[in-house]
């Protein structure tokens, strides 16, 4: 079974695997004909299941401008790449470089057997105030792996001097968009953390051993941030859940940061105010 367009979770990935289902991750963009790597299962072949694969016959993948951690943006190019968008010169230019190579404004690196990990956009890195780059993806995706009832996270610090993130609950499935209430499945974690009626939202967010069980889980994926300046120093909860319909994702389910951070400007401001001495 073949998925692309949009990340999939690496534990819904081996789960399905636990099963004997190999979900091949097909990736690639519009400007070069669809797919560039596809994950295989061919005899031989190094698999690595939290990544995109190798390259396809034909196509050369690089990696441009990589930092220390060989991660820089992914590059294309082959025949199946475009030659340039029609009658737009100006962006063609800011696309492809003098060597052919299609940019495709991805961050990733290549394992040693060749297979691709995606790992964020250029354009959702964040420059702190201090000019500190920070990806916010994998803080993110580290967020929601050790808050298992957390749906979404959002992380925010650009030209601020920290980070903070937004966080929503996993809400009931109501015809493609969150219904008005939490899922069954938080309401019985919470219950079980010993926290009473979490259904009511106001009464959860002020709740201690909610906001304890939250701020250990952020101390947690500080702990493991690739630096100070990855750290979360805030955040805040949210009532709803992000959808297409409302205007927070891509059709692809790509957040829409710009969308989110006017959205939720008043709880983001909040959380940088200083305390006065």
């Amino acid at each position: 079974m073949i998925y692309g367009a949009a990340p999939l979770a690496n534990e819904i990935r081996e789960y399905f695997l636990s099963l004997g289902f190999f979900l091949i991750n097909v990736y690639g963009m519009s400007e070069n004909s669809g797919p560039a790597t596809w994950q295989t299962w061919d005899p031989g072949y190094k698999a690595n299941i939290r990544s995109a694969g190798p390259k396809l016959r034909g196509t050369s993948v690089m990696i441009y401008s990589p930092d220390k951690d060989g991660e820089g943006e992914i590059c294309f190019r082959g025949r199946n790449c475009f030659s340039g968008y029609f009658k737009n010169e100006e962006e063609t230019l800011k696309t492809i470089d003098n060597k052919k190579y299609t940019h495709s404004g991805d961050l990733g690196k290549l394992d040693p057997h060749g297979n691709l990990l995606i790992t964020g956009r250029i354009k959702e890195l964040i420059i702190t105030a201090g000019g500190e780059n920070v990806a916010p993806v994998p803080i993110e995706d580290l967020v929601k792996k050790e808050l298992p009832f957390i749906s979404n996270a959002v992380v925010i610090g650009d030209k601020r001097k920290y980070l903070i993130v937004l966080l929503t609950l996993k809400h009931i499935d109501d015809g493609g968009q969150p219904g008005n209430r939490i899922s069954d499945d938080v309401i019985a974690y919470l219950t079980s953390e010993g926290i009473e009626n979490p259904q009511n939202l106001d009464e959860l967010f002020k709740n201690k051993k909610f906001i304890d069980l939250v701020q250990a889980g952020i101390e947690r994926v500080n702990s493991v941030s690739v630096s100070r300046a990855a750290h979360i120093r805030k955040w805040a909860p949210l009532k709803g859940d992000f959808s297409v319909a409302g205007g927070e994702f891509t059709p692809t389910l790509k957040l829409k940061r710009n969308v989110i951070q006017k959205q939720y400007s008043a709880v983001i401001e909040s959380l940088y105010i200083e305390p006065k001495l």
